[in-house]
């Protein structure tokens, strides 16, 4: 089922839209479709006893279910579409899953009762939007074009949140969320955020470049583009401003222990770029890894976060949403500039190492 909700990006205030009802204005709009159909679907199976290979095959080919099978791919060599029916079926039909289960499918069948809640509360609670709008709108630039994205609801597979190439759909796993409404506004606005980056990057002028970037240049700028937009995304779907600790939050053990070891993220992020920049070894893949996946707690997410938070604390959130349209580098170079000038306030600054490698990426800033 989707549900088709427009709201008005910068400071064009709205109240509460019905699902047939749309707003027309002069400044650029933001379409919104909750789509729940690939989560209601493995809940339709999960109530059954039996099922056949129409039904796996039916559901296994929906849109989000087949974002999901991408997604578990990525990570886990045994992530296929194949192996998501093989196991979607020992659960239905046996009440278990012996040996890997690499679709999360027993965590799905335990959550069903909360999932559902969760579904029920979103078709039905009108402000679930506004509350999203409400975090984003100060970090969204002024764009005469218009953002269509799609939030599919999932259930499945090891990640919270996740969006996939350029396609505009950001896709969201209830079955991490719960029952709490808080964290799953928080969810929507990071992931949302993406793709509001997404469509500021794709309208940038961007140089042309005969044939390809020089490894050290794609796999630094690589990291750089993460750093930008997961630090960014972090800060504006920040779940701790909510006031109260949600559950989601408290499930989120990363965020104390990065907070508590931001120096060494620092470090850490540094020695990565570094590493991209001068070994002409280095995997570009366990690069990522090490700085941006839950393998190392997603360190550079809080790096990114706490430049992002300087950013916004000395010169507010509408530098941040300036950023959706520039080179990802301006990101370092506007946190570079601050601590330049607030050097008594920035506690973290770059090396001379990096602030040197930031230099040599210059002469690349319209072609990344």
């Amino acid at each position: 089922m989707k549900i088709t909700l427009l709201f008005l990006v910068w400071l064009l205030a709205i109240g509460h839209l019905s699902r047939s009802q749309s707003l027309a204005a002069p400044e650029a709009k933001i379409t919104i479709q909750l789509d729940f159909e690939s989560a209601k679907a493995i809940i339709g199976l999960l109530t059954k006893t039996q099922v056949t290979d129409a039904e796996l095959n039916q559901v296994a080919k929906l849109y989000g279910n087949q974002q999901l099978i991408a997604k578990v791919s990525s990570y886990d060599q045994t992530g296929t579409e194949a192996v998501s029916k093989q196991t979607l079926r020992e659960l239905i039909e046996t009440g278990t899953v012996n040996g890997k289960d690499p679709f999360e499918w027993k965590v799905v069948k335990t959550s069903l009762g909360a999932v559902q809640h969760m579904i029920g509360e979103l078709e039905t609670k009108g402000p679930f939007l506004d509350d999203v709008k409400r975090c984003l709108i100060p970090y969204c630039p002024p764009t005469t074009s218009p953002i269509t994205a799609r939030a599919c609801f999932l259930v499945g597979g090891g990640a919270l949140g996740f969006t996939i190439g350029d396609d505009d759909t950001f896709n969201v796993a209830l079955h991490k969320i719960g029952t709490d409404y808080e964290g799953l506004v928080s969810l929507v606005t990071h992931e949302l955020y993406h793709t509001v980056q997404q469509v500021g990057q794709r309208a940038r002028k961007k140089g042309p470049l005969a044939g390809n970037l020089p490894k050290p240049v794609a796999t630094t700028s690589m990291l750089l583009t993460n750093l930008w937009s997961e630090g960014t995304a972090q800060l504006v779907g920040d779940v701790t401003t909510s006031g109260k600790p949600t559950s989601f939050m408290q499930r989120q053990s990363e965020y104390q222990q990065n907070r508590q070891r931001m120096r060494q993220n620092f470090v850490l992020f540094e020695s990565l770029l570094f590493s991209a920049y001068y070994d002409s070894t280095a995997s570009e893949e366990q690069l990522y890894n090490v700085g941006f996946t839950t393998v190392f707690d997603q360190t550079a997410y809080y790096t990114g976060y706490r430049m992002a938070k300087e950013i916004e604390t000395h010169k507010g959130k509408a530098v941040l949403a300036t950023l959706i349209n520039q080179s990802p580098l301006d990101f370092c170079r506007v946190y570079m500039q601050l601590y330049k000038e607030f050097p008594n306030q920035i506690n973290f600054k770059f090396s001379s190492a990096t602030e040197a490698i930031l230099a040599k990426l210059e002469p690349w800033r319209d072609k990344i």
